[in-house]
């Protein structure tokens, strides 16, 4: 399901939910929750699509997703 900026994916019932944001700087993102520590899942990578995508967990364990689309400028 999409909503706006913001897509839940729940394929897992005792997560629920995955939460994912688009943004310009994911370079920035990505530094920005490695220097407190966050476990990095996937670090940003270019998709076959076009789109630049990153994830990693918050403190209680879920997934937190950055995406950039650089052919929409965000």
């Amino acid at each position: 399901m999409r909503i706006g900026e913001v897509g839940l994916c729940t394929n897992d019932v005792n997560r629920l939910a995955d939460f994912y944001k688009k943004m310009r700087d994911i370079e920035k993102a990505y530094q920005k929750v490695l220097a407190p520590g966050a476990e990095i899942i996937e670090k940003p990578a270019r998709r076959p699509w076009g789109a630049v995508n990153m994830s990693f967990y918050d403190p209680n364990r879920n997934v937190i997703y950055f995406r950039y689309f650089p052919h929409q400028g965000s």
